[in-house]
């Protein structure tokens, strides 16, 4: 099963030119291969491990979902394949697909289990596995068991309340989808904007005498409110960013080699959380870290924090950018998947900043900086060499 491997490679780290071009190839030829991907993302997003994709042996996983249907008489294995059912799911869903399926329903139990949700829906999954789609207008309120108002939403912001009676930790998690922006007021006053394509898991309610910890996914910009007795922790990866109050972004989505750390203002320690944290490298204002996953090294560099922080705002910035690093950009600023079948296009840098413009337009806008063609098919954007 070599793409199930390249779909974990593309969910946990980062394909090759080649692997990437073999991954567009799959995932754009049918919608079940779509609708396989954004389930296996689905479970990845949850917290749990989908690397047990790449090992999982066909025939057991056939067994195992033959056991879901029929427990009581499992025909001989040559003949799975003669029963209508079983031909209707090999065409519909592919083994890929039933391995999916598998590992969803055996790391999950009946309680915990999360409902299919449309992948384009932001949505907040509350301590109890319950999952809340989240609109990007209205109000709403959710209360605890005791009909105390836990987190209030007004638009695309969400307001914890430091007054909820709890004495322990209780865990929310918020999932942003490509495209969309969302932000949180936590109940210490810190706020949060999370960009496209993030998640991040946070305390309803930070706990006196204790870090005020949070674990992030993607990217988010944070300005926290200053807590001397306790200091503020973003996790990402092996990534530990402490600060007591200040102003930063952190950029760690899980196809990228690097996770970024940005200083707009204040101070930040960054650590690996596999080692001793008694002396962290400390980042100056104006300032980012680029710590390599691999490697394990981190580099440090004056920059335009501009750059980093416009998405806030509904901006992209581009400066003197590598058209590599501009298509993960695109895709996830507009929902849309790119094939670059023009590698030398790659190195090339672009300099424009767009907002309002539609995917066509910042297609049609870069190629007049330095030409390529372009074809825009629904949500599909495929790039070659310029036509003569």
């Amino acid at each position: 099963m070599e793409i199930a491997k390249l779909i974990v490679k593309k969910l946990t780290s980062t394909l090759s030119e080649m692997e990437q071009r073999e991954f567009d190839s799959w995932l754009h030829s049918s919608n079940e291969n779509r609708k396989i991907f954004d389930r296996i993302a689905l479970i990845q997003k949850s917290g749990k491990d989908i690397r047990e994709l790449e090992t999982l042996d066909e025939t057991a996983v056939w067994e195992k979902v033959l056991q879901k249907i029929d427990p009581i008489a499992i025909p001989p294995r040559k003949l799975l394949w003669t029963r209508p059912i079983f031909r209707y799911a090999a065409v519909f869903i592919g083994l890929l697909g039933i391995a999916a399926w598998y590992l969803f329903n055996s790391v999950q139990t009946q309680e915990e289990r999360l409902p299919i949700v449309d992948k384009n829906a932001i949505t907040l999954q509350l301590e109890n596995g319950e999952v809340k789609v989240l609109s990007e207008d209205g109000s709403l309120t959710i209360k605890d068991d005791e009909g105390n108002v836990v987190v209030a939403k007004q638009g695309t912001n969400l307001s914890y309340s430091d007054s909820v009676p709890v004495d322990k930790l209780v865990y929310n998690t918020l999932t942003v989808p490509y495209a969309k922006r969302f932000g949180i007021t936590l109940s210490d006053g810190t706020k949060v904007h999370l960009n496209s394509g993030s998640s991040i898991k946070y305390p309803i309610k930070f706990i006196r005498g204790k870090h005020r910890e949070v674990f992030l996914t993607g990217e988010a910009f944070f300005e926290v409110s200053e807590d001397a007795k306790r200091p503020f922790i973003v996790t990402s990866n092996d990534l530990v960013v402490t600060v007591l109050g200040t102003a930063f972004n952190v950029k760690a989505y899980p196809e990228d080699k690097e996770i970024n750390t940005v200083l707009v203002s204040g101070s930040v320690g960054l650590s690996n959380k596999n080692k001793p944290i008694a002396d962290p490298i400390v980042l100056a204002p104006g300032h980012m870290a680029s710590w390599d996953k691999t490697n394990d090294a981190m580099v440090m560099e004056a920059v335009d924090t501009e750059l980093y922080t416009s998405w806030i705002h509904g901006r992209l910035v581009l400066k003197r950018t590598p058209f590599a690093q501009i298509i993960p950009k695109l895709q996830r600023f507009y929902d849309v998947s790119i094939t670059n079948d023009y590698p030398s296009l790659n190195d090339k840098v672009f300099t424009a900043s767009y907002d309002i413009e539609t995917i066509g337009e910042v297609m049609e806008s870069l190629s007049e900086i330095i030409p390529f063609h372009f074809e825009v098919h629904g949500d599909q954007i495929i790039i070659n060499k310029p036509k003569n």
